[in-house]
Parts: C-alpha cells; structure tokens; sequence
C-alpha cells in the first residue's frame, strides 16, 4: 500500500494494524478500502490522499481518503472511495441522441473523472432528462434504458483510477466457488417482502371514473394467501400487460445467496460472472454461473478471502 499525502505529495507506505478490506458492487456505489494506519513520526496524510493498494505487486484499489478516525493508541482508521464516489454529486442532464458509452463520457469530462476503457453500446438513448439526480442514477438509468432495449447488461466501475464500462459477459470468470472452497454460506428464500400474488391498479379518467385491472395467481395464493400490489397507472398504459408484468415478476419467492470466506481471488469484483456449485441451501441446488452483486476482499496476516453477494437463475434478490 501506499498513500500520498494530498498536499505535499510526498509518498508514505505505512505499517498496517488488523484486516483490510476492499468492498465493491456492481450498481450506483462506489468501491471502498478500509484500513488501519499506525501513526508513527514520519506518516502524515490528510483527507483528499491518495491511496493505492497491490496485491502481489498487481495494482487493485486506487481512492482517496474520505474519513480518518484516530483512537487513543495511536490507530488511524481510514476510509477511502474510488472516483466513483464523485458520481454522487447531483446536476441535471438532457441527453438526446446519446448512447450510455457517451454519456458516460460527457459527464466524466464534465466532472474531471478519468476514463478508461468504455466499451461502445451502440444504442441510442432519445430524450432522456434527469432533474437534479445524482450522477450514478442518471448512468444507471441509461444503462437501465439500454438493457431493456437490447438485452444488453453493462457494468460501470474504476479500474485502477480510470472509468471504466463493460458488457457483463466480458467480465466472465473460471472462478469456481463449492462447498469446501468457502468458509460459510448464507441462504434465504422468503414471500415477507416484494412478493405479490394479487395485484390491483387503477386509472382514474378525466370524469372521475376509476376502472382497475386486476390480476391473480390462485396457484400462489392457495399456497400463501393473498399477498396483494396495489397501484395506479397513467393514461395511455396498458393496464392488463402491466398488471401482469408486475404479477409475473413478483408472484414468487425472493431467494438471496451470499458466500463468506471464499478462497480470494483478486480478479473477481462486483459483475464478474462466476461458477457456483452447492446443495447446502436445503430446497434447490446451485449449479451454474452468477454475477456477483458485491465483493468484499479481506486481508489479514497474509491470508485472502473474499464474502460474496450473488445472484442469477433461482437467486433474485
């Protein structure tokens, strides 16, 4: 590791205490390393230092420091974002005409954010404005618009300190996680939240008149009871198509998977594209690739692992 202190310049590598970890996630958040500095005559760093980190000589986090929180040791606790963390300023955008690889652009150049290498969407985004949004919702949703156009699912994060975009199954892996390769496991499959099988949406018209749309699956509520969506539409929607796809999405359960103590790999980050395998999770086995949602590395006394959030196939949320 070594940090730069913003003012001087002068480059310190300083005498770590305990686990550092490096955290990053596939949407809207920037990545995270979080550390503890002995503070010794010579280190001196402020908020604004840079802070860069290699594993095995291979460079893996470039941020600067946000929070320090000093104890009566002498034990600095540090916490530093990527540039991503610029991406929560808010502006407002009206972007006509533009792809999500350009737009990511324009607003890079505008907020002096280095680019890297931005994968070319190709498809064009018409009229799409953003009143005082933060950054990272205007990105996301161009991303948003392009998949459900195209299919097409992208990834926006900094490596090294350049911005960077890629197509999810670019950032595929041989990273295979099984049973005996990962400490632990957490599985959950639950109906307590964003799970409807009963969904009900009105429009009003111009007269005050209210006519609904309703749809059920008598399947699910037979198992479950009801467990009803309420909500309106606005002119010109089609009520029935969008009742059932609120129905079709939601009428199931939410499952989430989250792996700790994987064997660590500096390679795997939020939206790599990894194998897991296990039959640990009681009702359904996992035998297939998933994206990772969020990535935590951990280092401590020469040991990496990583704990992992998933999802992909039965895992959807």
């Amino acid at each position: 590791m070594e940090i730069i202190n913003s003012n001087d310049k002068r480059a310190y590598i300083p005498v770590l205490e305990g686990e550092m970890y490096i955290e990053t996630y596939r949407s809207s958040m920037p990545s995270k390393a979080c550390f503890n500095v002995i503070k010794d005559s010579i280190i001196d760093f402020s908020e604004g230092s840079t802070v860069k980190i290699y594993a095995d000589s291979i460079p893996i986090f470039l941020g600067y420091v946000f929070t320090k929180t000093r104890n009566k040791e002498g034990i600095i606790s540090v916490t530093a974002y990527d540039q991503l963390r610029y991406l929560k300023n808010k502006a407002t955008y009206n972007f006509n005409g533009f792809t999500v690889s350009s737009i990511i652009k324009q607003i890079a150049s505008d907020y002096r954010i280095n680019c890297g290498s931005i994968e070319e969407s190709g498809f064009i985004i018409n009229n799409m404005t953003s009143d005082e949004k933060t950054l990272f919702d205007i990105i996301q949703s161009a991303i948003d618009t392009t998949y459900l156009s195209t299919g097409k699912l992208y990834v926006l994060f900094d490596d090294f300190g350049k911005l960077s975009l890629k197509r999810a199954e670019n950032m595929a892996s041989n990273y295979i996680v099984k049973d005996d390769t990962a400490e632990d496991l957490s599985y959950t499959s639950s109906i307590d939240s964003d799970t409807y099988n009963q969904i009900r949406l009105t429009l009003k018209g111009k007269k005050g008149i209210v006519q609904e749309y309703f749809k059920k699956n008598e399947n699910s509520v037979s198992k479950w009871g009801v467990l009803q969506y309420t909500g309106s539409i606005e002119e010109g929607e089609d009520g029935n198509e969008k009742a059932l796809s609120i129905l079709n999405t939601h009428s199931r359960a939410k499952r989430s998977l989250s792996i700790s103590g994987a064997f660590g790999d500096i390679n795997v980050r939020a939206g790599t594209i990894i194998y897991i395998r296990t039959d640990k999770t009681g009702d359904i086995v996992i035998d297939e690739a998933m994206t990772v949602e969020s990535c935590r590395h951990r280092f401590k006394m020469g040991v990496h692992t990583m704990d992992l959030s998933l999802r992909g196939g039965l895992i959807n949320s």
